[in-house]
């Protein structure tokens, strides 16, 4: 219910801020702020790695923060939509951490909002609303992209894991794999190697549109074909007036 009321009252704050140059502080408010997700575990004697034919999907943007960034108004045609796309992959990299993926995506749309103002104020809710969304988003993701494997058989995981990678986005690099296995001995190494990879071929995201927001993006472009009816209507009227 906390929960609720804030989010009620900080969408109800932030339509008047859009207006503004600046974007409203929440941090100190309930349920708003960073929140620290716990990274995948696995049981004793196992470490969790990157899935050797792992699947990074997008939602877009409008589903970052819980779905509430299409609550607030998002329209799926962002600017930095491609920052969206990076960070649903991120949480879906094994071993990143929720906070590390976050603030990837307040980086990326820094560098392609650049002085547009009103790119810079649509990836600022989104940079909201992440903190909003709990661990709920990032232990799917860390589900879906993790899997626990003996300690003794960990680098030739990791190695299978960037061979299947390349293999289906840059077969020209699957000789690397072996080597940067043994580079990448950490999960955390491992997390920034993949998020460079993905970053690399960001075609190894599929971007899908789901039921709820392609009726979202229905209903939008129908209230835009209404509207302009409507115009049309009044300027017919005024010419036989003028006549």
């Amino acid at each position: 219910a906390t929960m609720m009321r804030s989010l009620v009252f900080a969408l109800c704050l932030l339509g008047a801020a859009l207006a503004q140059d600046d974007m409203p502080d929440f941090s100190s408010m309930p349920g708003f702020g960073d929140k620290p997700c716990p990274n995948f575990r696995c049981s004793s004697g196992y470490t969790p790695v990157q899935k050797s034919r792992s699947k990074f999907v997008s939602k877009g943007c409008s589903k970052m923060g819980g779905g509430m960034m299409m609550m607030a108004g998002g329209g799926g045609d962002e600017k930095y939509a491609s920052c969206c796309d990076q960070w649903h992959a991120c949480y879906q990299t094994c071993g990143a951490s929720k906070k590390s993926c976050d603030d990837g995506f307040k980086t990326c749309s820094e560098r392609v909002c650049g002085s547009d103002q009103d790119c810079k104020k649509g990836a600022d809710m989104n940079s909201m609303l992440l903190g909003m969304g709990g661990c709920g988003l990032y232990d799917q993701g860390q589900y879906a992209g993790c899997e626990c494997t003996k300690k003794s058989n960990v680098e030739e995981k990791r190695s299978a894991a960037i061979r299947g990678f390349y293999k289906k986005w840059s077969p020209e690099n699957v000789d690397k794999a072996d080597s940067l296995a043994k580079k990448a001995d950490s999960n955390g190494k491992m997390a920034a190697l993949f998020r460079k990879l993905v970053a690399k071929y960001p075609k190894s995201i599929k971007v899908e549109i789901d039921d709820e927001m392609k009726m979202y993006q229905n209903m939008m472009n129908k209230a835009k074909e209404e509207k302009g009816d409507d115009e049309g209507g009044a300027d017919d009227s005024d010419e036989h007036d003028e006549f």
